[in-house]
């Protein structure tokens, strides 16, 4: 049965395979028959519902040596309404795609997201000598075009319209936009032309090439191939009822934000049945309240207890993922040449490596002066910090002399005003992971300068210890530009921007930016994560195979999750966390304290797909559970919902007031602080009745065969940033589920895990999807 089972999978993944790869080759562009030939590459390849600020790369392979590119927005349908530029009768018109591109669309764009013109207009690339490619690394626009006047459109030209037989140039007889007086103001206008980029108007992502043709002529043409629709910025959950009376509301950090919407959409829209889970995105310690006080069902974290402020809800943390707090390099390095010889900026690829030390002394000695003890002196010239990696040693700013490491670390033109190092604020498990790591591994380093209390307050000369809020590491009343810590993942990408797309003169001899984040949020914007040493000193990128590594070495607190900091096997990434989902082991009830059935099965089977089959719909960057993670989790998923109702009365109650540490058997966790909470015990899952074990699988029946199918037949992932491959591959992990279950409802409501060789080939699908756009 098994090997019948294991060839019908095998077969439903071979076709499912065939029809997901279809969605994502990009369309073919026609050319004209003089143009030299060349293939174009867009990651992603689906464009068709972006998000404003998502990164965008553009590949053009196989043009001749000495090729170049310059890219504009357009229309979607770049207007055809040019007369010929001549001076004297008669007038014809003018089609040709490069005039009307150059005509229409090379004005200033404005992008919403940043807030100024959009990074994308009117970027320019050349080939590169060493891969034969011209690449654009930009960000999606989404905006509107300054309007200005087109000079040879009818429509929106200056030119007088002649109305004499006599009449000359400047007046001509297609002009047909007439002087506007206004009545009220006596000012003088005309129509000027503009167009917008969003959901509802797509764009044309037009590429002016110019090379040799076979002749050796320079020709210039127009790729009008790419077109785009850009969403405004953001996730949510969509094809189904919306909030009803059975949903949950789920607390978590923003990080988890894609994955919680793959776990909704699996749920709820197949059937358009009401959203699963309203997800409410805070801090890890406001939605460790919530929990607590039971205005949340559920709650997501990376560090348990932790960063508790009360713990008196008893709770089961079911393990849902694998992630990293990593520091990510995000900008351009000269490390290329092009075809002349000439230095290459190129967006920062490879990985680069850091000590803790180095790491520490870059948190805590602020961002003014880097050739001397800015930065704790790291990006300096000669330092081993730069010796050891080539993208910063390739680095010259083109400042005055000796000013070399400023745009190492970060600092714009040299401003004291420019942090260089960014990250989210607000308690959470990144910095947390991070500083217990720089505490233990590198404590002399890990000191505020003597600079005074206007820098440092009470700490100047002292460690900040463990932290869980970034806004620690700048504590003075005088910025020394530590860190510059924002507020929500939107803000973080605004400041990184420039450094994003190379933007002006000072990204010319290369230029970073450093982003504190976690390893899935890095992945999903393409930013390049640092390798860090393990016990024996070998440098460590964050991976898949290194985080799960490190998952299993990993200590286990009295909360029963795995403590961060505390990865003991080499190989193994230092900075790894375990995403938990923190659920109660008593019932769900209502304001009278009466059971809520129906809700308590909602949750059971939302944490069930999130720790068993959402194993495949995790976004990129975040890994799959062990199988140890695994277990762990399907049994912790059974204690859902064990407890007694009266026992949810009481801490309820309990909660709104908790009592101190220790009084009445309750443990109240340590909150962050500046000496970082101490992550001691806590009541992490009280004292719950018997679990109750995984429920037999059922036997397949008409209605949940059809359940199935219709699962299969009818999901549809909301478009969001990377949903396109998700979109695709849903429905495939929907019919695998119909070839190798007997029940798949059966199986969520048993809370078993998904079969540990489907979950690899699964995973190992979706990471090929999500990778990258099509060749």
């Amino acid at each position: 049965m098994f090997l019948f089972r294991a060839r019908r999978a095998g077969i439903v993944l071979l076709c499912g395979v065939l029809a997901v790869a279809g969605v994502s080759v990009p369309a073919a562009q026609a050319q004209a028959p003089a143009n030299p030939p060349y293939r174009l590459k867009t990651e992603p390849a689906d464009l068709s519902a972006v998000q404003n600020g998502d990164p965008l790369r553009i590949t053009l392979s196989g043009l001749p040596k000495g090729a170049k590119a310059k890219l504009v927005i357009c229309p979607k349908d770049v207007p055809d309404n040019l007369m010929k530029k001549v001076y004297v009768p008669p007038w014809p018109k003018d089609s040709t795609l490069l005039t009307r591109v150059q005509s229409y669309c090379q004005d200033e764009f404005g992008d919403e997201f940043t807030g100024k013109a959009a990074g994308m207009q009117s970027m320019e690339r050349v080939r590169s000598s060493t891969t034969g490619d011209i690449v654009f690394d930009t960000t999606i626009p989404r905006g509107t075009l300054r309007p200005h006047a087109v000079a040879w459109d009818p429509l929106y030209t200056t030119y007088e319209k002649a109305v004499n037989p006599g009449d000359k140039f400047p007046k001509v007889p297609w002009a047909d936009n007439p002087v506007v007086v206004d009545p009220a103001t006596g000012a003088k206008s005309r129509r000027q032309y503009s167009f917008t980029c969003d959901e509802n108007n797509p764009c044309t992502a037009t590429i002016q090439i110019t090379a040799q043709d076979a002749t050796g002529k320079t020709v210039t043409w127009v790729d009008e191939s790419i077109k785009f629709t850009p969403y405004l910025p953001g996730i949510g959950v969509k094809g189904c009822k919306g909030i009803g009376r059975n949903t949950l509301n789920a607390s978590m950090p923003e990080r988890l934000g894609r994955a919680a919407v793959a776990w909704n959409q699996a749920l709820c829209a197949p059937t358009q049945a009401d959203q699963p889970a309203n997800i409410v995105s805070e801090t890890e310690d406001t939605g460790l309240t919530a929990f607590d006080k039971g205005t949340s069902d559920l709650m997501i974290t990376g560090s348990g207890n932790a960063l508790a402020a009360q713990t008196v809800r008893s709770r089961e943390y079911v393990p849902v993922g694998v992630n990293a707090a990593v520091i990510a390099a995000v900008g351009w390095s000269p490390t290329d040449v092009n075809d002349e010889g000439n230095p290459l900026g190129s967006k920062l690829a490879t990985t680069m490596s850091f000590t803790t030390t180095e790491l520490a002394h870059m948190f805590t000695k602020g961002g003014q002066n880097p050739d001397a003890g800015g930065r704790g002196g790291v990006f300096k010239n000669g330092s081993p910090l730069v010796e050891r990696n080539p993208a910063l040693s390739a680095i010259k700013d083109g400042q005055p002399a000796g000013v070399i490491a400023v745009n190492r670390r970060a600092g714009y033109g040299g401003s004291p005003d420019f942090f260089g190092v960014t990250g989210e604020s607000g308690a959470g498990t990144v910095p947390f992971a991070l500083s217990r790591l720089l505490a233990t591994t590198a404590p002399e380093a890990w000191v505020f300068p003597a600079l005074g209390t206007d820098y440092f307050g009470e700490l100047s000369g002292k460690s900040p210890g463990v932290i869980s809020d970034l806004s620690v590491l700048d504590p003075g009343k005088s910025r020394v530009n530590n860190v510059d810590a924002k507020t929500g993942q939107l803000s973080v990408r605004k400041t990184v921007d420039n450094a994003v797309v190379g933007r002006g003169a000072d990204c010319a001899g290369g230029c970073l930016n450093w982003v504190i984040t976690d390893l899935a949020t890095a992945t999903v914007n393409r930013w390049t994560p640092v390798a860090l040493p393990d016990g024996k000193g070998n440098f460590v990128a964050p991976t898949e195979q290194s985080l799960q590594l490190a998952a299993d070495s990993m200590k286990v607190g009295p909360d029963g999750t795995a403590e961060t900091g505390t990865v003991t096997k080499d190989g193994a990434y230092p900075l790894t966390f375990v995403e938990y989902m923190a659920v109660p082991v008593n019932p769900l009830i209502d304001a009278t304290c009466k059971p809520m059935q129906e809700k308590q099965d909602q949750l059971k089977a939302f944490a069930g797909l999130a720790a068993g089959f959402g194993q495949a719909l995790l976004p990129p960057g975040m890994a799959r559970l062990t199988p140890g993670l695994a277990a762990t989790a399907a049994e912790r998923v059974g204690k859902i919902g064990t407890g007694s109702a009266e026992k949810a009365c009481q801490e309820k109650e309990e909660a709104k007031n908790p009592p101190p540490p220790g009084a009445n058997g309750v443990t109240q966790a340590s909150n962050a602080s500046l000496t970082g909470p101490s992550g001691g015990p806590g009541s992490s899952a009280g004292t719950p009745s018997a679990a109750t074990g995984p429920a037999p699988a059922a036997a397949p029946t008409p209605e949940s065969v059809a359940a199935a199918k219709n699962l299969a037949e009818s999901i549809d992932i909301p478009k969001f940033a990377g949903a396109g491959a998700l979109g695709a591959l849903i429905p495939l992990v929907a019919l695998v589920i119909l070839a190798t279950l007997p029940s798949a409802t059966a199986y969520l409501a048993a809370g078993r895990p998904v079969p540990s060789w489907l979950t690899r080939a699964l995973a190992a699908l979706l990471r090929r999807r999500q990778s990258g756009g099509a060749a």
